[in-house]
């Protein structure tokens, strides 16, 4: 979908004796947000937005040859050999020339007619109109809406510019402190758009240690001027997943992975290799080769070129090879090398996403790259679901989001502090707003940030999505069911856990389909103090063969659904992997001795998971009432199970009672 944004006028450029004040206006339908400030250390600033633009313009996929050269050269030997009949047709081609030049000359015409209907809608007049437009479409039909500009969001302690690149595979981010500016009159607080054109990349070449950048965003449009004249900004233009992507981009970083850091030299050292030669034949990887307390190597194959880092030492536990691929998309930190000190690097394994960030006189450019150029960050990962597994009320939500957005940066434990919700519930409703496009996670700081990218909440996720809805199918028909410690096959358990994580071990049988015959599957989640998972395993071969490097399998996902829509549910089957985790796991005898009946509608849990969670706990669901009946448990429009219920005296729970005797598991 194309959509055009209302600018009053464009962004400007200029040069005054103080320096280069980029003006900056905020986009006509968005709240007002301001800044006039300048930049201490412009110089390192204009290398990390030259940075970011060559992400937001770098498009690496892969492109078909253009043979019109020799298509043109096949031509002239056609014509060197063709029959006397078609040189006579050559020979009137002089005539159509002409005519060909009758039509240029009265195209022009055209053109000057045209003009003043171009300047006419260049106008401000018919940008307000246009804004006025887009703000009927807000209010008429949200879904023809979409802002797909790159965004910048000031906030008190940073101003944060961000992007992603045309093939939606790289995302850029420069932030700029707060202490490293010298800020002029009132700012107010909130994100915007901004379109990045060469035009304004071209004045930002411009700065200078003598000659310092100043930055001012305002309540009206965007443009580049210069003292050779004016320039419109040229629309990018963006598709709706570009939403996704910045949801998908943010919930991995909340992913545990092996943290690299790496000197500038070695970077650059890989960098211009990669210049220098062109591959014709896999692999095209970069091989990490880690072991603690031992300096990284990089291995650059297909030549397998081994680049040894000469300073830094690798501090962390794991031992082995990492590769990535869509390694040319590193070249957007090839500027910066010269003048950084090192590179720091979070890698989430052989075809996973990977994190860069370099550090300029404090100012800080992260760079997220997807597992590969052609899987972009929208198209098949769904890190959204695994980043949180708590079940929280929309009123949750609300609170969650006013008071995010009254102090607009917020760590879980904060939020829990200032309402009633607990950490994890905390943790779902501020990644449900980011799911929403209402806030970002910021991997830096380890915070969540108030960050609106849409004037509404974005579409949730994609209806076309196979698995997560034969996920959905799963658990709405019984087919996960959680394990108690011990029933695990450990034939079947596999796979090493991020060490030192303090998480709580969940382990669940998920059928391979619909049908009850169908295999079963063992899946074993481990989830942190916030609910979000560190770390996935299944058994299933899509799970070996990918592992997430194209977003989990079916099964993983059903299990994370049924630990979102009940994550007492998932506690109660919990066993305790690492640390003290999530909670105390349901005991086995819980309710042993006991006959649970359900009836009626359920809200909470589906019939089969809150019988699950009864087998669990060591009692016993039935189907039908009778004095052996300890508890039954009545959902709306409960019927002759009620009545019997009632008159053998058998006391009857609500869903609610049931769910409070679950969170009371360590009676």
């Amino acid at each position: 979908m194309e959509v055009t944004q209302s600018y009053a006028r464009p962004s400007s450029a200029s040069m005054s004796p103080e320096g280069l004040r980029l003006d900056v206006s905020a986009e006509l339908s968005r709240p007002k947000v301001a800044l006039n400030a300048m930049v201490r250390d412009s110089l390192a600033y204009a290398r990390l937005m030259l940075a970011l633009y060559a992400v937001v313009s770098g498009d690496h996929r892969v492109k078909p040859k253009d043979h019109a050269a020799y298509q043109e050269w096949v031509q002239q030997r056609y014509l060197e050999e063709m029959s006397v009949e078609m040189a006579g047709r050559m020979r009137a081609l002089p005539g159509l020339t002409e005519k060909r030049e009758t039509l240029k000359t009265r195209l022009t015409d055209l053109r000057k007619l045209s003009y003043p209907l171009e300047k006419q809608l260049n106008s401000a007049d018919f940008m307000a109109s246009r804004a006025k437009y887009y703000k009927w479409l807000w209010d008429n039909d949200k879904d023809a809406w979409m802002i797909l500009d790159p965004v910048v969001s000031v906030h008190p302690d940073c101003v944060v510019f961000e992007v992603f690149s045309i093939d939606e595979s790289s995302y850029g981010r420069v932030t700029v402190p707060m202490d490293k500016l010298d800020v002029f009159g009132a700012t107010v607080f909130g994100t915007t758009n901004v379109d990045y054109s060469r035009a304004l990349a071209d004045e930002i070449r411009r700065v200078r240690d003598y000659r310092p950048a100043f930055i001012q965003i305002a309540g009206e449009g965007v443009t580049v001027a210069t003292g050779a004249g004016e320039h419109m900004e040229k629309k990018i233009d963006l598709p709706p997943t570009w939403v996704r992507g910045f949801l998908q981009v943010q919930s991995a970083a909340a992913f545990s992975g092996v943290d690299v850091t790496l000197s500038a030299a070695t970077v650059a050292e890989v960098l211009a290799a990669l210049r220098s030669r062109r591959e014709d034949k896999g692999p095209r990887s970069l091989r990490f080769v880690l072991a603690p307390g031992e300096k990284p190597k990089i291995v650059i194959e297909p030549w397998n070129i081994e680049v040894l880092e000469s300073e830094q030492v690798f501090s962390g536990d794991y031992s082995g090879d990492i590769r990535i691929w869509g390694r040319r998309r590193l070249f957007v930190l090839e500027s910066l090398m010269p003048h950084a000190e090192k590179v720091q690097a979070r890698l989430l394994g052989t075809g996973m996403p990977s994190y860069w960030t370099v550090f300029l006189k404090d100012h800080r450019f992260d760079l997220g790259l997807s597992g590969w150029t052609q899987n972009d960050w929208s198209r098949a990962a769904r890190f959204d679901l695994l980043a949180s597994t708590g079940s929280v009320s929309d009123g949750d939500i609300a609170q969650a989001a006013q008071t995010l957005e009254t102090r607009l940066k917020l760590t879980p434990e904060e939020l829990a502090a200032s309402t009633d919700m607990s950490r994890e519930a905390a943790t779902t409703a501020l990644q449900k707003l980011t799911r929403e496009g209402r806030a970002m996670y910021d991997l830096a700081g380890g915070v969540y940030r108030w960050r609106q990218l849409l004037p509404f909440p974005a579409p949730e996720e994609d209806e076309s999505d196979q698995r997560l809805n034969l996920a959905r199918r799963l658990v709405a028909t019984g087919g996960v069911k959680w394990l108690k410690a011990g029933e695990e096959d450990e034939e079947e358990t596999f796979g090493v856990p991020e060490q030192g994580e303090q998480t709580t071990r969940y382990r669940a049988q998920v059928r391979g389909g619909e049908e009850k015959r169908e295999r079963k599957f063992h899946v074993v989640l481990d989830l942190d103090a916030d609910g979000r998972a560190r770390f996935v395993q299944c058994n299933c071969s899509w799970h070996r063969r990918e592992k997430l490097r194209k977003g989990p399998c079916a099964h993983i996902l059903a299990a994370t659904v049924l630990a979102s829509q009940q994550s007492v549910g998932a506690g109660a089957a919990a066993t305790e992997s690492g640390g003290s985790g999530g909670g105390a796991a349901l005991r086995p005898d819980r309710f042993k001795g006991q006959n649970f009946v359900f009836t009626g509608a359920l809200t909470l849990f589906t019939r089969e998971q809150a019988e699950a969670l009864v087998a669990q706990g060591g009692g016993k669901a039935s189907g039908s009432v009778s004095r052996t009946t300890t508890y039954l448990v009545a959902g709306d429009k409960a019927g002759s199970k009620l009545t019997k219920a009632r008159d053998l005296g058998v006391p009857v729970l609500t869903e609610q009672q049931f769910q409070a005797m679950l969170e009371d598991r360590a009676q």
